[in-house]
């Protein structure tokens, strides 16, 4: 699935919910409202735009393809956004593919990438322990 079918799709369905601790999730239900907060909605579009396959969602978070960044929002809240190489970054606030001088101009302050082998891990212990 392309970028833009991937996020429009994401965007029509997202419903922002935080969670409380760090659970990290793809939401893969095919229908209705999905709910998530920032590192699902990026989860879930790394997914989308991996043809909702594990394997190939998986190589491109080990590729490099998609990187999770750790950053402040505007609002000066820990947040997470997506990189996507080739292509921008985006997230549930913009919604939208964006460059990296948008985000700082909107006032977004990018503090660290969190590799893929750690995205894994937070991934997998967040289906561990329902946290």
């Amino acid at each position: 699935m392309n970028i833009k079918e991937a996020q429009d799709e994401l965007n029509a369905r997202f419903v922002y919910k935080a969670d409380r601790g760090e659970r990290w999730r793809i939401l893969t239900n095919e229908t209705g409202a999905i709910e998530g907060d920032c590192e699902d909605y990026s989860l879930t579009l790394a997914w989308m735009m991996s043809d909702k396959s594990k394997l190939k969602f998986w190589l491109n978070i080990l590729t490099f393809k998609f990187v999770i960044w750790y950053c402040r929002s505007p609002r000066n809240i820990g947040h997470g956004v997506m990189w996507i190489r080739g292509h921008g970054w985006t997230d549930n606030i913009t919604k939208k593919i964006v460059s990296k001088s948008y985000l700082k101009d909107k006032g977004y302050q990018l503090i660290v990438p969190l590799p893929g082998p750690l995205a894994i891990f937070k991934y997998y212990i967040s289906i561990f322990t329902g946290k």
